[in-house]
């Protein structure tokens, strides 16, 4: 999906999956991160491209003013914003033409059965 550099790690190319995926996400409006960094990243896994939020940036107050507190996780897992978040992603890359699935926490991004390899997105006029 992703092309693989010598040392092993992942690269965009231009005909690149993770690419595409990339791409399709800023049309939407969505920014994307590096795979370690805080927001929400795109990488390469054998089975496509996965898609994940890590919400740290906007944890950090809740924890300063309830980590003191048992449970914490009460405050800090944002079920329905992860379930709106993937919703969003899920119906953006299915615009885009890919075929998504929820794998846990993360979206899984693959092209449909029988399509090409990734190429350059055609621009739509219509």
């Amino acid at each position: 999906m992703c092309s693989t550099t010598v040392a092993g790690s992942t690269e965009d190319g231009p005909g690149d999956d993770c690419a595409r995926v990339r791409r399709l996400l800023a049309r939407a409006g969505f920014e994307t991160v590096p795979q370690d960094g805080n927001g929400l990243r795109v990488w390469a896994a054998p089975e496509g491209v996965m898609i994940g939020w890590a919400a740290q940036e906007i944890l950090r107050p809740t924890i300063q003013v309830h980590g003191h507190e048992e449970d914490l996780s009460r405050f800090t897992a944002l079920p329905g914003l992860h379930t709106a978040l993937r919703t969003a992603l899920a119906v953006t890359l299915r615009d885009g033409g890919l075929d998504v699935a929820v794998r846990g926490e993360h979206l899984l991004a693959v092209r449909p059965q029988g399509a090409p390899e990734a190429g350059p997105t055609p621009n739509r006029t219509s």
